[in-house]
Order: C-alpha cells, then sequence, then structure tokens
C-alpha cells in the first residue's frame, strides 16, 4: 500500500476512535450533585425518627417509585421512614396542602415529613475540544499524526428539590436544590436523588 494512502486511513481510524473515546466519556458522565442547600440555624428540636416520604407529582406510578426508594435509603441510614402512598391513597386532598398533611401526620405519632419534586428539567449545549491523536518525534508531531475535531453535544440536566419538615415544630428544617446531569432512566435520576437526601438528612443529625 502506498506510504500516502496509508498515512490517510490512519487518520481517519484515528479521527474515529479519538471522537468514539470522547463520546464513551461524556456517556458515562452521569451524576447527581447538590447545587444548593439550607440547613434550620435552630437545632433544639430532636432529630426525625418516624417520617414520611412523599413525592409531589401526577404522575402516580413515579411518585410510588420514588417514595419507596426514598423509604428505603432513609431506613437504610436508621430512620423508620413510611412512603406518602401508604398513609394518604392516590389523589387525596390532604396532600395537596402542606399544613394539612402535616397536621394529619403528626396526629398518626410521625415527627417528620420528608418531600421532593422535579422543578425543571432543560437541555444544555456543551462542546468538546479538538484533540491530537499521533507520534510526537524530535521536532514534533510524527508523520502518523493528525487531529480529531472538536464537536457540540447536548447534556439533559435535571433539578430536584428536597423539603424535611419537623412535626415537633411544624417548620421547614432542611431544603436543598441537587442537579442531575443525563440520566440513563427516571429509576437512575431518583435513586440518585434520594441517597443524597438521606445521607444529607443524616449527616447533619437532622434525622435518625
Amino acid at each position: 500500500m502506498h506510504p500516502r494512502k496509508h498515512s490517510q486511513d490512519f487518520l481517519r481510524t484515528g479521527h474515529v476512535l479519538a471522537i468514539g473515546l470522547i463520546l464513551l466519556l461524556v456517556g458515562a458522565c452521569a451524576s447527581t450533585t447538590v447545587d444548593q442547600v439550607w440547613t434550620t440555624p435552630n437545632r433544639a428540636q430532636p432529630p426525625m425518627q418516624k417520617v414520611v416520604t412523599v413525592m409531589i407529582s401526577p404522575n402516580t406510578t413515579m411518585r410510588h417509585a420514588a417514595e419507596d426508594r426514598l423509604a428505603i435509603d432513609l431506613a437504610n441510614k436508621g430512620v423508620q421512614a413510611t412512603p406518602g402512598y401508604q398513609v394518604f391513597p392516590d389523589g387525596a386532598k390532604d396532600v395537596q396542602d402542606l399544613d394539612t398533611m402535616k397536621a394529619h401526620l403528626k396526629e398518626l405519632g410521625y415527627d417528620g415529613v420528608v418531600t421532593m419534586r422535579i422543578v425543571d428539567r432543560e437541555q444544555v449545549l456543551e462542546s468538546a475540544p479538538a484533540t491530537f491523536d499521533g507520534y510526537w518525534g524530535y521536532w514534533g508531531p510524527g508523520y502518523w499524526g493528525g487531529y480529531a475535531g472538536g464537536y457540540v453535544y447536548t447534556e439533559i440536566v435535571y433539578r430536584v428539590e428536597s423539603a424535611a419538615y419537623s412535626l415537633h415544630t411544624g417548620q421547614l428544617v432542611w431544603t436543598a436544590m441537587t442537579k442531575t446531569v443525563d440520566p440513563d432512566s427516571a429509576h437512575q435520576l431518583v435513586h440518585d436523588t434520594t441517597k443524597i437526601i438521606a445521607s444529607e438528612l443524616t449527616k447533619r443529625g437532622l434525622a435518625g
């Protein structure tokens, strides 16, 4: 094969491999992080030990799955947690009014309620820089070297607002905004978010 033809084929292959690697790395970067968090300065109340988890969503399937998952993650941290749908039937008006819901739960012997809801979904435009793939000789790039051009891609970003209310005082004691980038599914979005909620509440001594 002619050297020039071989070099062109190699460059094309290197270009494809470089872009493939970048795409693989981009696809593997799904993550959930805490964007904002607030905790009550009043730490006089005891930590919540018996809570109800509530997912605020018109989607019944997502609501049940999220409430189950959050209850499990809290239970793994030593908190007695009950999914909201086991206390309030689907479509119950008590869930639609926070004060009514808190009063009802306190009567049932619960000392806290933890809520979550998806507040935003946006498509974000990102860019990947050009990369060089080749052999660097004494004077610089070798004969087989070449550049893989940069490109633009999109990420789907979800933001979930979570809150915890102490039924000892009836007050908000903690709230956070989490950001999840490119979740593989609704299950991953929920699972990653509930793990953070459970960890934050117990780490800060608000539950457990």
